[in-house]
């Protein structure tokens, strides 16, 4: 039987009633792609890290609550919202060692954040304060809606979604400000607000603020997995 890419999810924190960890949007996504999807409680050191990312084709930072300020060398904002810096740490440790390797990898959200954090960019701790006259990012109707139009820039995320604009979903307070050393700024709100990032040299390698994994009629959300699924059974057979 053929083998599916293995393709590890960040999970939140356990529900403690529940015993479980939610991500099941993710998991359908990836699912859906032709990808076989694994939850990853966070790590606490770099050496647990290494294995994780060891066993994974492919990788999914998810989306969440904010960056801990403590993790991005600054003071807190007003404005600022929960934090996990647990998670964030896990995040991080996991993302730097996919970089170190080449895994694929996909941001989504919180993950687009923790992606350019972790390679050495920087974010806005909060956009309604930070960037004055900016829209609004938090949509008020339900996630599997649109809520804004972005414009894709010359990138392979534009490649393979063939559009120079699309319309996508917005939870968020948080945002990439400065893209890291090496990539490139792949999307952009019509207020200048980065949606999108990726890595040039990567095989696979972007950040999308937005929630494709709750959009998966749409054939760009489904496009974005299809290709970190197919970027993985690359990866998995480079490496076999």
């Amino acid at each position: 039987m053929k083998r599916k890419p293995v393709i590890g999810i960040t999970a939140a924190h356990c529900n403690e009633e529940l015993k479980s960890y939610p991500r099941a949007r993710y998991v359908e996504a990836v699912r859906e792609a032709g990808g076989q999807p694994i939850l990853l409680p966070p790590v606490a050191a770099a050496e647990d890290a290494e294995e994780v990312i060891a066993l994974m084709d492919g990788l999914i930072l998810t989306g969440g609550g904010d960056i801990s300020p403590i993790l991005l060398g600054e003071d807190p904002l007003r404005g600022i919202g929960d934090c996990l810096p647990d998670r964030d740490f896990s995040e991080i440790l996991l993302t730097q060692k996919a970089l170190e390797v080449n895994l694929p990898l996909l941001g989504i959200c919180k993950g687009i954040q923790v992606l350019a954090v972790a390679a050495g960019g920087k974010i806005f701790q909060d956009i309604i304060s930070q960037c004055p006259g900016s829209m609004e990012h938090k949509m008020k109707a339900p996630r599997d809606f649109s809520w804004h139009e972005i414009t894709l820039k010359e990138s392979r995320l534009r490649t393979f979604l063939g559009e120079e604009r699309i319309a996508v979903n917005s939870v968020h307070h948080q945002a990439v400000s400065e893209a890291p050393q090496g990539f490139v700024i792949s999307a952009v709100a019509p207020d200048g607000i980065i949606e999108g990032i990726e890595k040039v040299d990567a095989h696979f390698c972007i950040g999308v603020q937005w929630h494709p994994e709750v959009m998966m009629k749409d054939k760009s959300s489904q496009k974005i997995f299809q290709e970190l699924v197919a970027a993985g059974a690359g990866y998995y057979r480079r490496r076999h």
